[in-house]
């Protein structure tokens, strides 16, 4: 009797795998049409589907098919309202493309249709660096979230008054429209330029539409020299402040009710900066409001409703001839064929389809309500089939990230199946997009809750994980204390699981991400962890992100070290710091400059450095793609900066640092560096990622970045995954974590003094 019910269970258990593997290979099947037909077929009728909502409906009818010819049909019926002349066929019949069943009697008025992608559009903004666009036809933008920040402040430098005392501040604010956030916000500056106190209100103020009072209290730091407050609006909308107060030690030191000031004009008794936007030549407008008979500041957006909406765009002279056709196996013993270009009018893409028929089916799709819940299968599904087919067809880096990127979407639709959450689903979403190996790769999702640290931060040196700060006092921790287990795990088995969700295209770059994406949590979630010694201690994520990263040890930004010798923060210094600062760069004997992290829209810095003009033309490439899969890309646009010499030239000796946090506009920096040998270059290895990023929004809230061109080195040798290589290679210490010692700028400094 055990062996017939062992025999049972393992039949049905086969029965519900072989049931699930059906369902993964229909998905599979789907989301290769569903992209060869969204990026490439070019008729009029398939541009009117939602086809956010189209993966969502797809999904749903293939999921069920029982075989090839059931799959097959349902595509069949999935395409043949909307897209005339596409085929779902099995993968041995024998059909021959007939471009006369898609070639009107006459062609006068006709014109070629068919899709450019230069990058691919998905911006919604026709001043995007990255388009997609039909040939002879007119691209409609539909104006998206507003895109830009601005803020008013006030600032204190009476150094009788404010350091090392009491203070709070109040105010009244709302959001009265928009999508945007609007939040207070105070901050400390101490001598050097280094950050003090530091908060900002957003989360308290997030969707607060009805006028509240808030507040901000502290203690400013004992070497501060200013602090500046005031409100910041991000995105589209409107915000409104009133009734702004700061008492230090509890005498009030500023106040305002905007009584004073005129209607309808800037106010007087607080500074504002306009900001920047995604529209050219916009700005944000600060002008006083009334309400009841009581005044108030607005801080409000540019309008969007004046933008044009549309454009016909011819990207680039290459494109499909009418004729061409792609022949696409898609799986499960099928293949798609479809015309890559098809003839139209100024009114309709030939042949017609039958417009109720049309009317009806598009009605299915588009005007279906969807609760957009990772509880809904197909909605999950949907997202997947979306973002995959993005990168499967203008993801740049294939040729680096080496993954089986059909076999990654197999994994992810399987695994998407077994998600029961928000955390979950996100999670089966960034390991599929981990695999591209892009670190520019960031997304996002409405549910996250993780943006709590602890009073720590920890690197890795080598093999082992070492802590860099500690920012309890009642923690007994030090610097340099080597990390054994993290919530009773050792230190290598936490972070797998972390760096399987990180994308990355260096290890440098990916040690960097991991150290904070390891330590961040939700409010007050526990974390353990054991040092060598075997002592616990146990913490719990308390500290707001943004709060977070301010406390840390900062970069100077300019100073002497002495012996002729200067060092820049290129992290730090803006150009403007940096121009003043050129009397004492052109005395100096050596300039170290700083470049492990960003780079602070200091770029001109380069000029001084130049001896001749940057000749290199072609080291930023956006892809010309007109057939899919990426394949006979008919070329790229090439870009780049253009750097001339620019007087003084700085004669002194001069060092760049850098590691694996330096990535994007840092490298472009750096780049120039590199090929024409304007420093030694000293420290490890940088991201290995550059180029201009492009974003996707998909339903629910889910957002991704990731790198939309491909850039190489000057010399036109690959630059992804590899970074900027230094001179003089120099790694940390935990001996020099443990003593507080900066071992790469030591190096520097002892290379400076040859």
């Amino acid at each position: 009797m055990k062996q017939i019910i062992s025999l049972l269970l393992l039949l049905f258990s086969f029965g519900a795998y072989a049931q699930t593997q059906q369902q993964i290979d229909n998905e599979y099947a789907f989301a290769k049409v569903y992209g060869y037909l969204k990026y490439f077929y070019p008729g009029d009728d398939a541009t009117k589907i939602d086809w956010d909502k189209f993966a969502i409906y797809g999904a749903q009818k293939v999921e069920n098919c029982k075989n090839d010819a059931e799959l097959k049909n349902t595509l069949n019926s999935l395409v043949s309202e909307l897209m005339p002349g596409v085929k779902i066929l099995g993968h041995t019949e024998n059909y021959k493309f007939d471009a006369n069943l898609l070639t009107p009697k006459s062609l006068k008025g006709y014109d070629v249709v068919s899709w450019q992608h230069l990058g691919v559009g998905t911006a919604g903004d026709k001043r995007a660096l990255y388009q997609s666009a039909r040939t002879n036809r007119t691209t409609v933008f539909k104006p998206k979230i507003f895109l830009g920040r601005a803020n008013a402040y006030k600032s204190i430098t009476d150094t009788t008054v404010i350091p090392d005392k009491n203070f709070k501040l109040t105010y009244r604010s709302k959001l009265i429209s928009g999508e945007g956030e609007g939040s207070f916000s105070f901050v400390v500056t101490k001598r050097n330029k280094q950050f003090g106190f530091f908060k900002n209100n957003w989360k308290e103020e997030a969707n607060n539409k009805t006028w509240n009072t808030f507040s901000i209290e502290g203690r400013i730091d004992q070497d501060a020299t200013a602090i500046t407050f005031g409100p910041n609006i991000v995105n589209s909308g409107k915000y409104a402040v009133d009734d702004i107060s700061l008492k230090i030690d509890g005498r009030e030191i500023y106040s305002t009710n905007f009584e004073s000031d005129t209607l309808d004009k800037n106010p007087t008794s607080i500074n504002f900066f306009a900001g920047r936007s995604s529209i050219i030549g916009s700005k944000y407008t600060f002008t006083i409001k009334e309400e009841s008979g009581n005044k108030f500041l607005l801080l409000e957006s540019p309008n969007l409703a004046n933008q044009p909406d549309s454009v016909e765009l011819n990207l680039f002279k290459e494109h499909p001839k009418f004729g061409e056709y792609a022949e696409k196996h898609i799986g499960n013993n099928l293949k798609v064929v479809f015309p890559l270009a098809l003839y139209g009018t100024k009114k309709n893409t030939y042949p017609i389809p039958d417009s109720l028929k049309t009317t009806s089916f598009l009605s299915k799709i588009n005007d279906t309500n969807y609760t957009f819940k990772t509880s809904d299968s197909y909605f999950k599904l949907g997202n997947i089939i979306n973002i995959w087919n993005v990168f499967q067809h203008f993801y740049p880096y294939f040729d680096v990230a080496k993954t089986d990127w059909n076999q990654d979407l197999k994994q992810a639709l399987h695994e998407s199946y077994k998600t029961k959450d928000a955390d979950a689903y996100f999670n089966v979403l960034t390991k599929l997009t981990a695999k591209l190996k892009d670190g520019h790769i960031h997304s996002s999702y409405p549910e996250n809750k993780n943006f709590y640290m602890p009073p720590i931060a920890w690197k890795w040196v080598g093999k082992d994980l070492l802590i860099t700060s500690v920012l309890d006092s009642k923690l007994s921790l030090k610097k340099g204390d080597v990390v054994k287990k993290i919530n009773g795990l050792d230190v290598a088995t936490h972070f797998k699981k972390i760096n399987e969700t990180i994308s990355a295209a260096t290890e440098g770059y990916l040690k960097h991400r991991s150290k904070t994406e390891s330590l961040i949590g939700e409010k007050d979630t526990p974390l353990s962890i054991t040092i060598e010694n075997g002592q616990e201690f146990k913490m719990t994520r308390n500290i707001f992100d943004s709060d977070y990263h301010p406390l840390l040890p900062k970069q100077d930004t300019i100073k002497s070290l002495g012996n002729d010798i200067t060092y820049i923060s290129i992290s730090n210094a803006d150009m403007k710091t940096i121009d003043a600062a050129l009397p004492l760069l052109q005395k100096s004997k050596a300039i170290i400059c700083d470049l492990r992290g960003r780079s602070n829209e200091n770029a001109l810095f380069i000029q001084y450095l130049m001896t001749r003009k940057d000749t290199s033309s072609k080291w930023m490439q956006i892809p010309k793609i007109i057939y899919p899969d990426q394949e006979n890309i008919a070329g790229y646009e090439n870009l780049n900066w253009g750097v001339k010499p620019k007087s003084p030239h700085l004669n002194a000796k001069i060092f760049f640092l850098i590691d694996g946090q330096a990535i994007s506009a840092a490298e472009s920096f750096m780049s120039f560096i590199e090929h024409y040998k304007l420093a030694t270059i000293i420290g490890q290895p940088t991201a290995g990622t550059n180029g201009n990023v492009n974003s996707v929004s998909l339903p629910g809230g889910y957002s991704f970045r990731f790198t939309g061109m491909k850039v190489l080195k000057h010399d036109g040798s690959q630059h992804h995954g590899i970074g900027i290589l230094p001179n003089i290679y120099v790694e940390q210490t935990a001996k020099g974590i443990s003593e507080g010692r900066d071992e790469i700028l030591e190096r520097a400094i002892a290379e400076a003094n040859k």
